[in-house]
């Protein structure tokens, strides 16, 4: 397809699809993500809260350090 369209072609992969590499390796020239990095977090948010839930224990803060040190980063 990328060489029939004399325009960019745009990929919204799903799960199990073609790697950043594998498209562009075909010309893909831009990958979306939607609203998946948005649904990633709020998958985590449902795990930590599940966790409280279910089991009293804080196991999601150790995961949460990746995100306290980005913001940290970005805002600090």
């Amino acid at each position: 397809m990328v060489t029939s369209v004399d325009r960019p072609v745009n990929v919204l992969p799903r799960p199990g699809g073609p790697t950043v590499a594998e498209l562009a390796s075909v010309g893909v020239a831009r990958i979306s993500v939607g609203g998946s990095f948005a649904f990633a977090g709020l998958g985590a948010v449902v795990e930590a809260a599940r966790e409280l839930f279910d089991e009293g224990t804080y196991g999601y803060g150790e995961r949460a350090g990746v995100g306290r040190t980005a913001a940290r980063a970005a805002f600090g």
